[in-house]
């Protein structure tokens, strides 16, 4: 019996030998905590990279070195000629593509990232306004280290739903998925700063369309749900005159949105769908010389800001059909839906662009706020 225990223990404590990793003494490595990915000349990548050196006797030191390569593994072990702790991609969170590297298409670099088994598939994927590095390269007293704002920047803004969430792992499973592109957050370089300037649009992988941060509120009204959030609605209607005389239009503020959507094919020959959207929200503020204490006239802001909203809706999918970008996932639906459809990406680009969707949009106001 002691005999078998012995054995038992003598195996444990060799499987966890052989299973050890190569060690890493933490003041011996440098921290890749974000890449910035550039087209180079001649189909080379040029790779900003923003590393972490940790060092107990004095503050951390943030580093940001750029070198080119083929391929993401060459960057990383052409940085490694350039710092003396060789560099680990075991805390990357982001990831920011270049614009005229995500108009080239089919480079790879997800793909190759996702490879890596020290990568988070949750690492946030971007595209900048112009060139990563220019992001990157950013100086302010309130960007201390470049790579946690950016984390925090996409967090904070992806989970209040300001912007889509574009993982690496969503953004692989959208390409991946035939009948859904994927979506990436565009980041501007700013006097303040960096700030979110809207949502690129994707045909497989290559970059083919923008839409602004407030069509950005109404796609995640399709792909997702709000349980949160503020929106200024712009009502275009004759039946509410605008409270300041200079403007031709009046502007409803609404908060605590709760928003549910569903999709559904109705005509699997004449591609077209049912888009249901329902929404409650907090009124706050409307600038309209409108008295909200009448029911009447809360029945009459629900169905201006419903028309408001749908048409908005409706010009963003004819923009993205246009683009041949199926961001809603509408392809996915029909493949569903239809048994042995043997659905090909190309075949629905086709199909998407002269698909027809019905949005149908009900607006109800829960309460009103103080301003009125």
């Amino acid at each position: 019996m002691k005999k078998k225990r012995w054995l038992r223990n003598w195996t444990f404590s060799f499987l966890l030998m052989c299973g050890c990793a190569e060690p890493r003494i933490l003041e011996e490595v440098g921290l890749i905590t974000t890449y910035g990915l550039d087209l180079a000349k001649n189909g080379t990548i040029l790779g900003t990279v923003v590393g972490l050196k940790i060092d107990p006797s004095a503050p951390n030191e943030i580093v940001n070195l750029e070198t080119e390569a083929f391929s993401i593994r060459g960057i990383r072990n052409n940085t490694n000629r350039k710092t003396s702790k060789r560099l680990a991609s075991g805390q990357l969170r982001v990831i920011v593509n270049g614009e005229e590297l995500l108009k080239q298409g089919d480079t790879g670099i997800a793909e190759a990232v996702a490879n890596d088994p020290s990568v988070s598939d949750m690492t946030y994927l971007a595209m900048a306004e112009g060139a990563a590095r220019d992001l990157l390269n950013v100086k302010a007293k309130h960007i201390p280290d470049i790579g946690d704002h950016l984390f925090r920047l996409i967090d904070q803004n992806t989970k209040g739903k300001m912007m889509p969430s574009a993982t690496l792992h969503e953004v692989l499973h959208s390409h991946y998925t035939v009948g859904k592109e994927p979506i990436m957050p565009i980041l501007k370089k700013e006097k303040e700063g960096i700030g979110f300037s809207g949502v690129a649009l994707f045909r497989g992988s290559k970059l083919v369309g923008k839409i602004s941060t407030d069509q950005s509120f109404f796609l995640n009204m399709i792909i997702d749900q709000y349980k949160s959030g503020i929106k200024d609605v712009v009502i275009k209607s004759s039946k509410l005159k605008p409270r300041n005389r200079r403007l031709n239009k009046t502007v409803a503020s609404i908060d605590s949105l709760d928003s549910s959507n569903n999709i559904k094919l109705i005509n699997k020959e004449k591609v077209e769908f049912d888009l249901d959207i329902k929404l409650t929200a907090r009124l706050l503020e409307i600038t309209s010389q409108i008295d909200l204490g009448k029911p009447e006239n809360i029945k009459l802001i629900e169905k201006e800001i419903s028309k408001s909203m749908k048409e908005e809706i409706e010009k963003l999918i004819a923009y993205c059909q246009t683009k041949e970008s199926d961001v809603f996932g509408l392809g996915e639906i029909y493949r569903s839906s239809i048994r042995h459809s043997k659905l090909t990406d190309e075949k629905w680009y086709k199909m998407f662009k002269e698909a027809k969707v019905n949005v149908n949009l009900d607006f109800t106001v829960k309460r009103t706020g103080l301003n009125q």
